[in-house]
């Protein structure tokens, strides 16, 4: 297919990228309520509109190839509906099966933005159907992916905490954590709230309320996060009734 040098292409590259931010917008709403360790794989794409790391992907995709794009925007439809991961593995439904033999093959192929998007996926897709070990696999290579980008590589070693917070080393995922915390990284707010969660585990509670009261007022963390932070800062406050 040939277009003219001067118009057609972007006019089609803006199309894709219109309907690529139309879909993750309508996707945030669905999933803001919802708490975001382990749960359907369509907040991952949420997430990155949050934190800025979608601009940088449409940004990417005017010297990508725009075929492994649709192929990548096909395969988010296919697996982004997934309901939480349950507690065994399941058969994935055929649909989202198809989804992530198409993510393993951009992985493998695809143009390097889009690749390592598409393994970000892949592992939400592995966790939503139980294979925790795939998941942790597929995130940990993005996280250790020298040259990915920055944000796309902290977005994984948060998805590989979150994942562990009920049962990982609780000395591990604070070290990898606290990469992430600070003003101005873009995932400060998830990542504190995930320390958080951590000191209720280990019965840290006076310290669990002070980050949640932090959250609680800040105002550049995504509102999923201020909401839990107010109320579980005052569910841990002492002088509640």
């Amino acid at each position: 297919m040939h277009h003219s040098q001067n118009g057609n292409q972007p006019d089609v590259a803006e199309d894709v990228f219109k309907e690529v931010d139309d879909e993750l917008k309508a996707e945030r709403l669905r999933q803001t309520a919802r708490r975001y360790a382990g749960l359907g794989v369509g907040v991952i794409a949420a997430v990155l509109i949050g934190a800025g790391a979608w601009s940088w992907h449409v940004s990417s995709l005017k010297s990508a190839s725009l075929a492994a794009t649709g192929s990548y925007l096909t395969a988010l439809r296919e697996t982004d509906h997934l309901p939480p991961a349950p507690a065994t593995q399941t058969p994935l439904p055929e649909t989202a099966q198809t989804g992530l033999a198409t993510l393993q093959k951009l992985v493998a192929t695809g143009p390097k933005g889009v690749a390592t998007l598409a393994r970000l996926q892949e592992g939400g897709v592995q966790a939503a159907h139980g294979d925790v070990t795939a998941a942790l696999a597929a995130w940990d290579a993005v996280q250790n992916d020298q040259s990915a980008d920055p944000v796309l590589r902290q977005l994984a070693t948060l998805l590989w905490c979150q994942k562990q917070l009920d049962a990982g080393d609780p000395a591990t995922l604070r070290s990898r954590l606290s990469l992430l915390t600070g003003n101005g990284k873009p995932w400060n707010g998830l990542a504190t709230e995930a320390l958080a969660t951590l000191d209720i585990r280990e019965g840290h509670l006076d310290e669990a309320r002070k980050k949640f009261a932090v959250l609680a007022a800040a105002q550049d963390v995504p509102s999923g996060v201020r909401n839990r932070a107010q109320a579980l800062s005052q569910a841990l406050d002492p002088s509640a009734g």
